[in-house]
């Protein structure tokens, strides 16, 4: 029993810096796209394509690290629910970069196959978003950690 408590006082503790991280990688990011979506910061401030000025994919982004934030309340309280909100935070995470991807995937095919008007000069770093690279990082460490977020015991 003893032996039980500590490992999953461990593994509590292991996803509670893992949520106060992605929440502070996620809201950063998202502020920041919202900052460049209404002009508060200027274009060059970060390159356009490793952090486009767009006001909902920000807010998004903002959304899921207050939930992975809160998750991290939830732990600092002692409270197991914190892992209910680290396993939503990774699941939208994953969920908005698979939305992301599918957007990445619909216009390769417009600029490489069907030659679409308005994608001539589209590169693959165009489409390369912040929801997807972070969703692409959660699937990757949901793989590594997919014992840590199961909600029952």
């Amino acid at each position: 029993m003893e032996n039980e408590n500590k490992t999953l006082n461990y593994e509590n503790k292991a996803l509670t810096y893992f949520s106060l991280l992605w929440g502070i990688i996620y809201l950063a990011i998202g502020s920041l796209q919202v900052l460049k979506g209404v002009r508060l910061l200027p274009d060059n401030f970060i390159s356009a394509n490793l952090l486009p000025p767009e006001i909902a994919g920000g807010l998004v982004l903002a959304v899921v690290g207050a939930v992975y934030l809160y998750g991290t309340i939830e732990f600092s309280k002692g409270s197991s629910a914190g892992r209910a909100y680290a396993y939503v935070g990774i699941t939208l995470s994953m969920l908005f970069g698979a939305l992301y991807f599918l957007t990445f995937t619909a216009d390769l095919i417009n600029a490489r196959a069907l030659f679409a008007d308005g994608f001539e000069q589209w590169t693959p770093l165009d489409g390369f978003k912040p929801a997807l690279y972070l969703g692409l990082l959660s699937l990757a460490i949901y793989t590594g950690w997919e014992e840590k977020f199961r909600v029952q015991e």
